[in-house]
């Protein structure tokens, strides 16, 4: 359109100039609006920069000791080989949803070929069926419990555990159920393997892990002699709660 504009402009120019005609009066020079070829774009309004949001704060890693050092004794007798030790304590354990701890013992000493350990977990909730249906519904399952504790509490996580069938075992002349376990290539303990046996009295529950160290003893008798140890158990759940009755 700037450019037709112009053509038009010349030629009344040129027409003008080859009229003859008396000279015209003076009059007052009538304002052309002068044309704008282009818009020149305006510059858009300087944006408020968004402040920039602060740096979340810094989380330093907070490591909790999950041994609590609150000595809880286990309500049984266990009739120990000369020169074995023995501790108590509560560990604290993510159960379900829950922050929650669990008494522990450890028992350990020579046997054949090696060093012999058995660690008891009790007094922990035990996880059933949700299916209402189900004839297990609301009963203790102590062979999940041993797996679940197996891996979460005796051994580190990042050890590459292996367990057997279901098997059927004796504690102080009680039956037990539980299986057979290896643990290997833990980051911090050599291999060994053994295997743990979980049972209910009077509604108090308990799981005992046996093993070895090295691997190679369970292969020998020291699979009787701390066989021998679990039969020389005698259970006080009964006495424990009666000395708690005011």
């Amino acid at each position: 359109m700037f450019r037709t504009l112009l053509w038009r402009a010349v030629l009344l120019l040129t027409l003008a100039a080859c009229a003859e005609s008396p000279p015209a009066p003076t009059a007052t020079p009538t304002l052309v609006p002068t044309f704008t070829p282009y818009v020149r774009p305006t510059l858009p309004p300087t944006n408020t920069p968004v402040p920039t949001p602060a740096q979340p704060p810094t989380v330093t890693p907070v490591l909790v000791e999950p041994l609590t050092g609150v000595a809880v004794e286990p309500p049984l007798d266990m009739p120990l080989p000369e020169g074995w030790a023995f501790g108590f304590d509560t560990m604290l354990f993510q159960e379900v949803g829950d922050l929650t701890y669990v008494p522990i013992a450890l028992y350990k000493g020579a046997v054949t070929g090696g060093t012999g350990t058995i660690v008891l977990i009790w007094n922990f909730r035990s996880i059933t069926t949700g299916n209402p249906l189900s004839a297990a519904y609301g009963q203790p399952n102590l062979w999940v419990d041993g797996l679940r504790l197996l891996r979460a509490l005796v051994f580190d996580p990042r050890c590459n555990i292996g367990t057997a069938a279901q098997q059927r075992y004796t504690v102080g002349g009680k039956d037990a159920v539980g299986t057979q376990f290896a643990a290997v290539d833990c980051p911090d303990a050599p291999d060994t393997k053994g295997w743990f046996a979980g049972l209910t009295v009077d509604d108090v529950n308990f799981v005992f892990y046996v093993y070895t160290d090295p691997i190679t003893a369970m292969d020998g008798v020291a699979k009787q002699e701390l066989q021998a140890v679990l039969d020389g158990v005698v259970f006080r759940v009964a006495d424990l709660r009666a000395k708690d009755t005011p």
